[in-house]
């Protein structure tokens, strides 16, 4: 008649929390890692920025709901990525502005 209970069953949650014991992962973290690791790999820099942001993002919601979210660690690579390409992406152009000005006088 009814379905046989697995052996171990979640217990109910509430309306803004998941079940115990069950933590989520939260996206932002997961896209901030994917566009860092884009952007330091393909040379793609202009998406650092962005990949800092929603790191830093996703620390502050980690942060706020303890317990909750599991993949701080994502959400800090995300975040490193992100300034490391920020850096390289502000020094390439400081390089093409230097180049310019150098090379416009001749």
């Amino acid at each position: 008649m009814y379905p046989e209970p697995t052996k171990y069953q979640l217990q109910p949650g509430y309306v803004d929390l998941p079940a115990y014991g069950v933590l989520r992962d939260n996206s932002q973290a997961t896209v901030a890692l994917v566009l860092g690791a884009i952007a330091l790999c393909t040379g793609f820099l202009f998406l650092s920025p962005v990949a800092w942001w929603l790191g830093r993002q996703a620390l502050d919601e980690i942060d706020a709901a303890p317990g909750i979210y599991n993949n701080r660690g994502m959400a800090q690579a995300g975040q490193i990525c992100g300034l490391i390409g920020t850096v390289l992406l502000g020094l390439g152009l400081l390089f093409v502005v230097a180049m310019f000005v150098l090379f416009a006088a001749y």
